[in-house]
Order: structure tokens, then C-alpha cells, then sequence
């Protein structure tokens, strides 16, 4: 099912014993992408219940916050040119893959929920999310297979759509940025207290120790 979906193989075991081991570029379409994905979606309702029952004064907006919104709003544009040059692609000559609709699709809604999710933190003094920091972990760690997959076809003079692994280097580039900016933490008036309002990367190394021995 999943090759007619990908119109591409999902799975050859014997790909596994070349001395340049990739993964099938189905596979990382596919589950490698619908992963992390799935992991935010499932939590999402959780952590938006959580952000309303324990929701305080809306704080001030800052730099650190405006900064991982504009790049979340990139990727959702991306998204959106992703999907418009699939539709132009589809002229009704060409096959176009389901794939290639399913996940820009997904993308959009993905980006538009994570930005519901970091404005809702407003509303905490924590405003860090470590279930989203989990969520670009686990996209950038998805995502080095297909990275190293579409950067090895290139290399070999492949024809792969060089429009959508451009996309996809500008995308993973992005969240890598992102990922970045999680690490650092935002200050909050209402809490004197640096482990509530410390990252999650930054509780998790307690870098946030630090603050209280300066």
C-alpha cells in the first residue's frame, strides 16, 4: 500500500548491505515523517488543557518569542509553496504521488498548531514547552536520513525534483534554528525562580544551576 502511496519502493532490506547504507526515500517519507508528527499531534491536546488550567498573566512579548514564531511562520509558508508546486506539477500528465500531497498538507497543519502552541505559553510562566523541544529533537533526528538520502542523489547527478530538496534543506535548516532558540530561556517578571523558568534543554543540563552560583 505504502509504495503505490509513495509510486517508489518502501522497503529493501538488501539496500541495508551497500557500503553506502540509505534508507529507502519512501521509508523517510513515511514513517520518518508522520513520527515526530504523530508525537505532537497525540500530545497536543494534553499540553493545551494543561496551558488553560494553569494559565496566569499574559506576559510581554519578546524578542526570543517573536523570533521562533517567524521562523515556524517560514516553515509554514514553505509548507504552502510545497504543495502549490505539487498542484502545478499534477497537469494531468504527470503521476504526482499521494506523498507528495499528504505531507505538505500535514506540515500546514503541523506549523499552524505549533504556533497556537507557543502563544498559548504566554500565558505561563514556564514558557518553554519541552514536549515541543522533544518534537524538533525527534523531526531533526528523522530527518538526517532523508537529508543525507536527498544530498547523496544530488551528488550523484540524480534527477530528483531539485525544487523540493532545496524546500526540504531550507525546512530542516529552519528547525535546526529553532531547536537552537529552545535552548535559550525566556524571563519572566512574575518568578524569581530560574528552574520554572529555565528551557527545557537548559533544565535538562541544569544550565540553569548556573544563574544561581552568578
Amino acid at each position: 500500500m505504502l509504495e503505490k502511496f509513495c509510486n517508489s519502493t518502501f522497503w529493501n532490506s538488501s539496500l541495508l548491505d551497500s557500503p553506502e547504507v540509505d534508507l529507502p526515500l519512501c521509508f523517510e517519507q513515511t514513517v520518518l515523517v508522520w513520527i515526530p508528527l504523530g508525537f505532537l499531534w497525540l500530545l497536543a491536546p494534553w499540553q493545551l488543557l494543561h496551558v488553560y488550567r494553569s494559565r496566569t498573566k499574559r506576559s510581554t512579548t519578546t524578542k526570543l518569542y517573536l523570533s521562533k514564531q517567524v521562523l515556524v511562520g517560514f516553515l509554514l509558508i514553505l509548507a504552502a509553496i510545497e504543495l502549490a508546486l505539487v498542484l502545478a506539477e499534477d497537469s494531468g500528465q504527470t503521476t504526482v504521488p499521494a506523498i507528495r500531497y499528504t505531507n505538505p498538507s500535514l506540515y500546514l497543519a503541523t506549523w499552524l498548531l505549533v504556533l497556537v502552541i507557543q502563544h498559548s505559553r504566554r500565558w505561563c510562566v514556564q514558557k518553554d514547552s519541552w514536549f515541543l523541544s522533544l518534537f524538533w529533537i525527534l523531526s531533526i533526528l528523522c530527518g538526517t536520513f532523508q537529508f543525507q538520502t536527498l544530498i547523496r542523489m544530488l551528488l550523484q547527478g540524480s534527477n530528483y525534483n531539485l525544487a523540493y530538496s532545496c524546500l526540504f534543506f531550507i525546512c530542516y535548516a529552519f528547525q535546526i534554528l529553532i531547536l537552537i532558540l529552545s535552548a535559550f530561556s525566556e524571563k519572566d517578571d512574575s518568578s524569581n525562580n530560574p528552574s520554572l523558568t529555565a528551557s527545557f534543554l537548559s533544565r535538562i543540563t541544569f544550565c540553569w544551576y548556573d544563574r544561581l552560583g552568578g
